[in-house]
């Protein structure tokens, strides 16, 4: 009998338990005070995880625009001189190098002379102020490879990278850092300062926008 009455007393006190704690007031005060000053849930605190750049982080992307852009301009300065030379000299640069070099490439020299040279001339002006950048670049580019090509089959190598030539310097050399130059541009595109960024907004924005237009994407 008695474990019985132990049994039962067991059963009871919790549920009395619990309904008192439910029904007390300073439980709820508590309850209310918790729920007032809670810590707020990880979606809500993503509103303070996002923090504004730093003074220093603006100046260095500042200067990193204008770098950018000192770097464009000047490549392309440098650039353009290059396609002059083939026009004033079409006959010399097709016998010498064209038909010389790459004599596989079909159609007469001349063509890729020109073509070479339209190419950096025109390339030079649209990427300096930054018009439809990635695809100049990389057009730019490839006429670079092919001086790279060029001067690898003329001189070869010439003991790269430890040799010291006798013109102190490599033929190649200048040409390898124009492909590394305009592959950059190729890829990363003209920087804030161009047409592409301040007129189009934005070279791949204005690429996506044409791309609906002409697939006619943007109906949806």
């Amino acid at each position: 009998m008695k474990l019985s009455t132990v049994f039962v007393t067991l059963a009871i006190v919790p549920q009395i338990c619990s309904g008192f704690i439910q029904q007390s007031p300073s439980r709820n005060v508590f309850h209310r005070e918790a729920t007032k000053y809670s810590i707020p849930s990880a979606l809500s605190m993503s509103s303070f995880s996002d923090e504004e750049p730093s003074a220093l982080e603006g100046i260095a992307e500042s200067v990193t625009d204008v770098m950018t852009l000192a770097l464009r301009v000047g490549t392309c300065s440098l650039m353009v001189h290059h396609g002059f030379d083939k026009i004033q000299n079409v006959d010399g640069f097709s016998a010498n190098v064209v038909e010389k070099f790459f004599g596989f490439l079909p159609g007469p020299a001349s063509f890729w002379t020109l073509s070479a040279a339209a190419t950096q001339v025109a390339g030079a002006g649209l990427l300096s102020v930054g018009v439809l950048a990635r695809p100049v670049a990389i057009s730019m580019m490839f006429t670079m490879l092919a001086a790279v090509t060029f001067h690898l089959l003329n001189t070869g190598a010439e003991g790269f990278p430890l040799a010291v030539v006798s013109q102190h310097s490599y033929n190649f050399e200048l040409a390898a850092m124009y492909v590394a130059v305009l592959a950059y541009f190729g890829v990363a595109g003209a920087g804030a300062y161009s047409v592409d960024n301040l007129v189009l907004g934005g070279e791949l924005n204005f690429y996506g926008d044409l791309f609906n237009k002409i697939t006619g994407g943007d109906d949806e």
